[in-house]
C-alpha cells in the first residue's frame, strides 16, 4: 500500500478503535472475563503498549540506518504492560489513556511522514526479543501491523461488553 493511503487507513483504524472503546461503560473498565489476559479497559492499555513498542522499533530502524536492530523495550516493561492490561482502567484513568494513545499515534504518524520515500518499504533485520532470530521489518510493515492491531480489538471489545452485561445481570 502506498504510504499516504496507509497513513489514511492508520487514521481510520484508530477512529474505529476509539469509537468501539467509547462504547465501554465506565463500570466495565475493570471487567476481566475469566481466563482472559485483558480486562475490558485493559484493551486500551494494551493498545498503548503496542504503539510504544512499534514506535521504538520504527525509530530504531531509522536510527541504525536499516541495519541490524536488537530488542528495543527495556527489560521488565512488557510484563508490567501485561499486568496493566489485565487490571484494566479506572474511570479516572480512561481519558489519560486515550490522550496517551493520541500522542503515541501522532508520534508514529510523524515518524512515518519524515521518512524518505525510498525507506517506506525498506526492510531491516529486527530482533524483537532476546534469543529470537531477526525478522525483516519495514516502516510499511509496522504501520500495517498497527492498523490491524487497532481493528483486532474492535470486535473483541464489543464481545466483552456483551459478556460483562450478561455477567452483571447474573451476578
Amino acid at each position: 500500500m502506498e504510504r499516504e493511503a496507509a497513513l489514511a487507513d492508520f487514521e481510520a483504524a484508530r477512529k474505529e478503535w476509539e469509537d468501539a472503546f467509547s462504547r465501554v461503560p465506565d463500570d466495565a473498565l475493570a471487567y476481566l472475563k475469566p481466563g482472559d489476559d485483558y480486562a475490558l479497559g485493559g484493551l486500551q492499555v494494551h493498545v498503548n503498549w503496542v504503539l510504544v513498542h512499534y514506535r521504538r522499533v520504527l525509530e530504531g530502524i531509522v536510527a541504525c540506518g536499516f541495519t541490524d536492530l536488537g530488542p528495543q523495550d527495556p527489560p521488565g516493561e512488557e510484563p508490567r504492560a501485561r499486568e496493566g492490561a489485565k487490571r484494566g482502567l479506572s474511570r479516572g484513568e480512561r481519558g489519560k489513556s486515550l490522550d496517551e494513545m493520541a500522542r503515541l499515534h501522532d508520534a508514529v504518524r510523524a515518524g512515518v511522514k519524515r521518512l524518505p520515500d525510498s525507506d517506506w518499504t525498506r526492510k531491516a533485520p529486527v530482533v524483537y526479543g532476546a534469543g529470537q532470530d531477526p525478522y525483516p521489518t519495514s516502516p510499511e510493515d509496522i504501520l500495517e501491523w498497527l492498523r490491524d492491531h487497532y481493528r483486532e480489538h474492535v470486535q473483541q471489545s464489543a464481545d466483552l461488553i456483551g459478556e460483562w452485561r450478561t455477567a452483571t445481570a447474573a451476578g
